[in-house]
């Protein structure tokens, strides 16, 4: 189910020309830093006060969805549902913190 250059759409090929600097910058980072980085902010998200707070979440469900859209035509179909569970769930754990009635 891999796409073939020719049978991308518009969209994915500006996606994945825009990411290629990106990604590039992501790989040669150390893996620690990138990984102590995206923790640090998701617990920043999960307990920072409003209005921080979902602001730094909707930093990493973006990131998260983001490399989950780029991967996708690579995944099989039980990496996409674990992948698509768990960018589903943190985007429900960013709607909750966002709209939570205090």
């Amino acid at each position: 189910m891999n796409q073939t250059p020719s049978n991308r759409s518009e969209f994915r090929r500006w996606l994945e020309s825009w990411s290629y600097p990106l990604l590039q910058r992501l790989t040669t980072a150390p893996r620690w830093l990138v990984a102590l980085t995206t923790v640090a902010v998701l617990l920043g998200g999960l307990f920072a006060p409003r209005p921080w707070g979902p602001v730094l979440l909707a930093v990493v469900v973006l990131f998260f969805t983001w490399l989950v859209v780029l991967s996708w035509p690579q995944l099989t179909g039980g990496a996409r549902v674990a992948r698509l569970v768990v960018v589903l769930g943190l985007w429900l754990i960013l709607v909750v913190d966002a709209w939570q009635l205090t």
